[in-house]
Formats: C-alpha cells, sequence, structure tokens
C-alpha cells in the first residue's frame, strides 16, 4: 500500500512539473503576443498620427492652391478686361485711320 502511494505521488509530482511547464510555456508566449500587440498599437497609433500629418498637410496644400487659383481667376479675369478695352481701343484706331484715310484720298 505504501509503494502504492509513493508511486500515485511520484505520478502527481511528474504532473506538477509537466503542468508547471506547459504553464511556463504559456506565460512565455502570453509574454510574447502581449510584446506583440503592444508593438503593433504602437504602430498603429503611429499610423494615425502620420495620417492626421498627411490630411493636415493635404489641407494646406489644397488651402494653398485654391488661394493661389482665386489669384489666377483674378489675374485672368483683368486680363480679359485689358483685352476687352485694347480691342475696343483698336476698332477705335482704325475706325479713325478708316477716316484718316478717306480725308487722305
Amino acid at each position: 500500500r505504501l509503494t502504492g502511494q509513493q508511486q500515485e505521488i511520484n505520478n502527481l509530482i511528474w504532473r506538477k512539473i509537466a503542468v508547471d511547464e506547459e504553464n511556463a510555456h504559456l506565460k512565455n508566449e502570453f509574454s510574447n503576443l502581449n510584446q506583440k500587440f503592444k508593438d503593433k498599437s504602437q504602430e498603429l497609433k503611429d499610423t494615425e498620427e502620420c495620417a492626421q500629418k498627411k490630411e493636415e498637410q493635404n489641407r494646406l496644400v489644397i488651402k494653398n492652391l485654391e488661394a493661389e487659383n482665386q489669384g489666377l481667376n483674378t489675374c485672368c479675369a483683368d486680363l480679359l478686361n485689358n483685352l476687352e478695352k485694347l480691342r475696343k481701343q483698336e476698332a477705335q484706331w482704325k475706325t479713325e485711320k478708316s477716316g484718316h484715310d478717306a480725308r487722305i484720298k
């Protein structure tokens, strides 16, 4: 009976050792996964910050382009007005020249 109990104790000790080893393995695996999670969380945070900076840069570029476009539109409108004035002046000069040419003949 004593031998049977000793055998049972030995079996329990081996099972405890196996459980402890499995526990250590699982703790190590958990630690590795937890570190990966922290790394991925930091990577996500960095990516989100980068995306926000890019969005802000894009907004500034768009704002600057819109301002530049507005300036170019104003410049084009001024140039068109000047062109129209010059065409009218040209037409007036042609009329005057035609009158002068008629008088010269």
